[in-house]
């Protein structure tokens, strides 16, 4: 009797029902997981083995296909999105500068040719990132600014050069708000600074020619810190935090501040200047003191800002200009002596042009250039050449070779010697003097 009512339950319409739907969905996982198989690479199947997930598909029916399809497969790791090229190049730090400025939300500007420059902001648009106008400033009887002028276009790279006691320090203590000037006006961004609100300063950050710093802190924490005072706060500073800690070479660095070199704690300080995403970067004197490597770190960091923000870089140090900058201003005794482009510079030098000439004989090539008309001074050159300064070097060029000719020397070299900035620094810094 038991058998009769089993065999009547089994043969029951629900029953075969289950049975027949258990089918269609022992079937649909099998049909499923064989062919995802096919199609799936083996290095994202568990194992790596597609064999071994066949046979256990097709002989352990139903718990084969499922277990595969849960814990069989690799999801594909997703491709990390493109990090922006910075204008400054596409090296490491150049990449970190980018990643700064497109985490803030900042694009570049356009310039006269649509070439992007620095990242936008509320000021007025004049073009300039800094005018000074008759800018003077007074300490009692001292004059630490005598009637300076000058204009630096946004996104540009801006070398402020003058020798010690110029006035570079004074300059940039009024631009940050800091100091008030005598007379004169300074605007930034747009903006007059004498009457610039918090608005206005929170788009320019500042490095001064010696930092401090709290030496128990990290530099994740001190970034943070700085952050705080900006008012960043949760993911957006720890983004910001990251990304500097990126670009002044920083990242996975726990040692504590006071434990740094002094390398390492001006790259930190440029990093706190621009923890706010500054349009305008105001650097007094960043490399002084620092030894060949913490140089050429620091002045990477500045070269990869370039095309994302305005750096107004005071130094004495001719080197890190030429390297570095796109324009140059030359101050002495709170006045402009020079500002143009660095190879405008070189060119107009007094408006002299300098040429290297060997021959075989150089004492008598020195002795007959004396009384040419062209000549403003001669020196001897290394290797043995003469080494001339011209006001006309077309004339120059036409009349040196046939004077070699006239002579019967022996004409080994004759080209152009390209003038240093340090030339036309103690040229026109004497020449102020005078």
């Amino acid at each position: 009797m038991r058998l009769v009512a089993a065999s009547d339950s089994l043969g029951s319409p629900l029953v075969v029902a289950l049975l027949a739907v258990l089918a269609l969905v022992e079937l649909g996982l099998l049909a499923w997981a064989l062919v995802d198989l096919a199609r799936r690479p083996a290095d994202r199947v568990t194992g790596g083995s597609r064999l071994l997930w066949l046979l256990l598909c097709l002989f352990v029916q139903l718990i084969g296909p499922a277990l595969y399809l849960v814990v069989g497969r690799v999801r594909a790791t997703p491709r990390p999105a493109p990090v922006p090229q910075a204008p400054g190049g596409d090296g490491h730090v150049a990449r970190a500068a980018a990643a700064l400025y497109d985490a803030a939300g900042a694009r570049p500007l356009a310039g006269d040719d649509g070439a992007p420059l620095g990242p936008p902001g509320s000021a007025r648009r004049s073009g300039a990132a800094v005018e000074l106008a008759s800018l003077s400033k007074v300490f009692r009887t001292a004059a630490a600014l005598d009637g300076l002028s000058l204009r630096v276009p946004e996104g540009s790279v801006f070398g402020f050069l003058g020798p010690n006691g110029a006035g570079k320090t004074t300059t940039l203590r009024i631009l940050a708000g800091l100091a008030r000037p005598t007379s004169g006006t300074a605007h930034v961004l747009g903006h007059d600074v004498a009457a610039a609100g918090g608005e206005v300063r929170a788009l320019v950050g500042f490095l001064p020619d010696v930092p401090a710093f709290y030496k128990w802190m990290t530099a994740p924490q001190y970034l943070r810190f700085a952050g705080s005072l900006f008012g960043l706060r949760g993911a957006v500073l720890e983004a910001r935090v990251a990304a500097l800690l990126d670009l002044a070479g920083l990242a996975g660095v726990e040692t504590r501040i006071g434990g740094f070199s002094r390398g390492m704690k001006q790259r930190l300080g440029v990093a706190q200047a621009l923890v706010n995403a500054p349009r305008l970067l105001l650097l007094d004197e960043p490399t002084s003191a620092l030894d060949p490597i913490g140089r050429r770190e620091v002045l990477d960091m500045i070269a990869a800002l370039r095309g994302r923000t305005t750096v107004f870089f005071s130094t004495h140090i001719l080197a890190d200009v030429e390297r570095v900058c796109d324009t140059v201003a030359i101050i002495d005794n709170g006045r402009v002596a020079a500002h143009a482009p660095i190879d405008e510079l070189r060119r107009r030098r007094g408006g002299l042009s300098r040429l290297v000439v060997e021959v075989d004989e150089p004492q008598r090539l020195a002795a007959a250039l004396e009384s040419a008309s062209w000549l403003r001074a001669l020196d001897s050159a290394e290797g043995g050449g003469v080494r001339l300064a011209t006001d006309d070097l077309e004339a120059a060029q036409r009349e040196l070779p046939a004077l070699v000719a006239r002579l019967g020397l022996a004409l080994l070299r004759l080209e152009s010697d390209e003038l240093s900035l340090e030339d036309v620094f103690v040229d026109l810094v004497e020449g102020e003097r005078r």
